[in-house]
């Protein structure tokens, strides 16, 4: 079953701001749906941005 969390779950989970995780979805980073008057983002959405970010810093860590 699909796990749904809310901007504030995510914020809280990942100790950041309310607005970096918005800024995530505006920008598309984070897919993210508006059934109502807030977003929600499937777990499995969270999971591929942190896998992706790891991914970068780890292709930033390789060049230095």
């Amino acid at each position: 079953m699909t796990q749904w969390l809310s901007v504030e779950d995510i914020a809280k989970e990942l100790n950041v701001p309310l607005d970096t995780v918005r800024a995530w979805i505006r920008s598309k980073r984070l897919k993210a749906y508006k059934p109502g008057k807030e977003y929600r983002v499937k777990r499995e959405d969270l999971d591929r941005l942190l896998e992706e970010s790891s991914n970068i810093d780890e292709a930033s860590k390789d060049k230095e």
